[in-house]
């Protein structure tokens, strides 16, 4: 390796988890549970995403930020009009809506908090995603891929066989700087970063027979998010060897001029996710996929003086795929003001609860919360 290509090499290693087979590539064989994770990413509004329409509470404390006109689903709750093009979806049975969902004594803190979301842990002692505790360490292929992002979040780990990447195109363009030639050298300080080079250029290998794959029918949104669900659509039906996918919407940190922000955000996440269950549905694929939302955290229940919330607690969180099992899942927390806290919703849902329907449910691997938390049926 010459000094130019190690230098634009030595770029690319912090996209890789640093794991022995981690960018060993699949041939095609594509996994029969498939999850795709959404971040909602700044702290979505869960109130006015899923709407108590009916509670005086509610509209006591947001006279200008209200729904008005959400779309009913049932037990006196509503969807965001913005996401009706997900409509079809609860009314097939296909979308379940987590409520209540948190943990106690949250963290307003960005940082703080999706470090707990994606470790499931909240005294900092895990440095590993929780989907590295969850999956295991496979040969010959990759665990997890982020898209439009360089952060592995739920995937990260010493053992974690994932990639972070902008783009496929941009991944390729990088990795063509690479030795393509094989290396098995003695020495040691050497063996670990030159192993990692060739499982990159093994995952651009098949990254590239998917690249030229072929493409959905759908017409995706021409949104950064729809670009990105375009993207995974791609790998999954030329039969990528991954398990899970990330893809992030950001812009949820509404503390001012809420409205059209919000339902912006809603507008596209439901035309993009819309699109992406239309595509697995053509390609015979929407049993073997779930989508599932997160966020760090949701908004205060009052609105601010400036037209927007703040950084608050628990929000709703919704699933949909061929197999979940669609309807309201959990208690939706109570907005009487004597019982929250500090203003902010009291969590009825341990995210983690989540997690372990996911292991346990979707993938059948062990629950590592098994102790404390047990699955929620909705799949």
């Amino acid at each position: 390796m010459n000094r130019r290509d190690f230098l634009q090499y030595a770029s690319l290693v912090p996209l890789a988890g640093m794991a022995p087979g981690a960018f060993a590539a699949g041939q095609g064989n594509r996994p029969d549970q498939i999850l795709l994770m959404v971040e909602l990413k700044g702290g979505n509004d869960g109130l006015n995403t899923l709407i108590p329409f009916r509670d005086a509470d509610y509209h006591r404390a947001r006279p200008t930020l209200r729904v008005k006109n959400g779309i009913p689903l049932k037990d006196n709750m509503a969807m965001n009009p913005y996401l009706k093009k997900l409509l079809p979806l609860w009314k097939e049975g296909n979308m379940a809506w987590i409520q209540g969902v948190g943990y106690t004594n949250p963290s307003r803190s960005h940082f703080h908090s999706i470090d707990i979301w994606e470790t499931a842990s909240i005294k900092h002692d895990e440095t590993r995603g929780w989907l590295s505790r969850v999956l295991p360490v496979r040969q010959n292929s990759v665990n997890g891929i982020v898209l439009g992002d360089n952060n592995l979040g739920p995937m990260a780990g010493a053992n974690s066989s994932a990639v972070a990447m902008e783009d496929p195109k941009t991944f390729l363009r990088q990795t063509k700087y690479l030795n393509k030639k094989g290396f098995r050298p003695a020495n040691s300080s050497l063996a670990h970063m030159l192993n990692v080079q060739n499982q990159i250029n093994t995952a651009a290998k098949e990254l590239g027979r998917i690249h030229n794959g072929k493409r959905s029918p759908v017409r995706f949104p021409p949104s950064h998010f729809g670009r990105k669900l375009e993207q995974v659509t791609q790998m999954i039906i030329n039969g990528m060897d991954t398990p899970v996918y990330k893809v992030s919407l950001e812009g949820f940190d509404t503390h001012a001029s809420q409205v059209d922000q919000h339902n912006n955000l809603m507008n596209h996440l439901g035309g993009g996710l819309q699109a992406f269950s239309e595509a697995m549905k053509r390609a015979g694929l929407w049993n073997n996929v779930m989508v599932i939302t997160y966020s760090e955290f949701g908004r205060r229940v009052a609105e601010n003086n400036s037209g927007g919330t703040d950084h608050g607690s628990a929000a709703p969180h919704f699933a949909i795929g061929g197999r979940v099992r669609g309807g309201l899942y959990g208690k939706q927390p109570s907005l009487n003001p004597d019982k929250l806290h500090d203003g902010d919703l009291i969590h009825t849902v341990d995210f983690r609860e989540v997690y372990a329907t996911l292991a346990q449910r979707w993938w059948r691997r062990p629950n590592p919360w098994e102790k404390q938390f047990r699955p929620i049926p909705f799949v």
